[in-house]
């Protein structure tokens, strides 16, 4: 099946506090949820190391590779992770997390905004 490249472009925000905040990684992916009981599939990732975050958000580019043409069966979202070790299996204390997976369509219009909120 022919491919072609979409990019998602995310608005990132972290934890309001009034102040720019320093992660020292980051990690927005866009997940295929198409299959229900299933883990989700991540179809395209961006990882920044040591971020500086200011307060308005940061925006973020995700490249994706999708099928060519709709395809009404398959949904997508965006999560977002951030902490120390942001691609760890477990959450650290001070791990910040996108708690709502944002939904996207994979068109080129995608302009999404995601709110990283604390672990606990």
């Amino acid at each position: 099946m022919d491919e072609v490249t979409a990019s998602v472009r995310v608005r990132l925000r972290a934890p309001a506090t009034g102040d720019e905040r320093t992660l020292p990684e980051v990690v927005v992916a866009v997940e295929d949820v198409s299959r229900a009981d299933a883990p989700s599939q991540q179809v395209g990732r961006t990882v920044l190391r040591d971020v500086t975050v200011p307060v308005e958000g940061l925006d973020v580019e995700v490249e994706v590779a999708v099928p060519l043409g709709p395809d009404p069966t398959r949904r997508f979202v965006v999560r977002a992770r951030a902490g120390a070790d942001a691609g760890a299996r477990t959450f650290a204390p001070d791990d910040l997390v996108s708690t709502v997976a944002t939904p996207v369509v994979l068109d080129g219009t995608d302009d999404v905004e995601v709110t990283l909120r604390p672990v606990g």
